[in-house]
């Protein structure tokens, strides 16, 4: 809508066409840019609407309670460069789950939280949200969840796709892994994660074998010294890592872990 003057005072001029919202919160705004949760899909509006590629879309919509769609909060998280999305699961009447994108990296994430609103730091030092327990929280503040008395650790995963080696016609053998990983900001002593390496014969078959190496750190600051290496033994027609924690006081950054993989036989 733009002032045009007399007679008519204001024009409308159509942007585009065919585009849905699930309800009257499930947008926010980040600078000149305006995201928003529609049916099926997510938008942006950067004085054009698009379409945003989105590589958890079946996740997230195949389990979705449309009868609660105009719950749905949108917020920012301006400090990671997120847009997230609270929204009910399709076995709840409430925001039970989100979904959240960083537009500055162009990545999606998933998880479980309830959360029914959410202000985005400024006045306040911390972004604030509300659940549905009736409690305020602080996020980005400490490293547990601090909605239980004690405190609960926040347990987190990455989790790579299937890979293999050519089209995935050759089986792969897999004796080491070099890992890369930071404990910076940790307030355990000794904080540390599992890296989960496992193999599959057939893309639907479940994995045969797995490995799991604790990777800890060993020295204080200022000086971090990890584990240098981890043998196993594995084989398989394709492979994925993990990389898991599920302790108090631990914050941890992936950087580039290695795998040594070589090609073998079928028996």
């Amino acid at each position: 809508m733009q002032f045009v003057g007399p007679p008519f005072t204001f024009g409308l001029q159509t942007i585009a066409e065919n585009t849905t919202i699930m309800g009257p919160m499930s947008a926010a705004a980040v600078d000149d840019s305006v995201f928003w949760m529609g049916k099926q899909d997510f938008y942006v509006y950067t004085g054009q609407v698009q379409k945003l590629p989105c590589s958890v879309r079946s996740y997230v919509f195949n389990d979705f309670n449309e009868g609660q769609s105009q719950k749905v909060v949108a917020s920012v998280n301006s400090t990671f460069s997120e847009i997230w999305w609270f929204y009910p699961s399709a076995s709840s009447e409430e925001l039970d789950k989100y979904v959240v994108f960083n537009y500055l990296e162009q990545v999606w994430f998933y998880g479980s939280l309830p959360r029914t609103f959410w202000i985005d730091r400024g006045t306040e030092e911390y972004p604030i949200a509300a659940s549905t327990d009736g409690y305020l929280y602080n996020h980005d503040f400490g490293l547990d969840d601090g909605s239980t008395n004690p405190a609960s650790p926040i347990s987190s995963f990455i989790e790579s796709s299937s890979a293999g080696i050519g089209d995935g016609d050759q089986f792969l053998f897999i004796r080491r892994m070099i890992p890369d990983i930071t404990f910076d900001g940790s307030s355990e002593p000794n904080p540390s994660v599992d890296f989960t390496l496992a193999v599959k014969r057939f893309p639907g078959s479940s994995n045969s074998k797995t490995t799991d190496s604790p990777i800890q750190q060993s020295a204080t600051v200022p000086v971090e010294q990890f584990t240098e290496q981890a043998f196993v033994r594995l084989r398989g027609r394709s492979f994925s890592l993990k990389i898991s924690s599920d302790e108090t006081g631990t914050a941890w950054r992936l950087g580039t872990p290695r795998v040594d993989v070589r090609q073998d036989g079928k028996r």
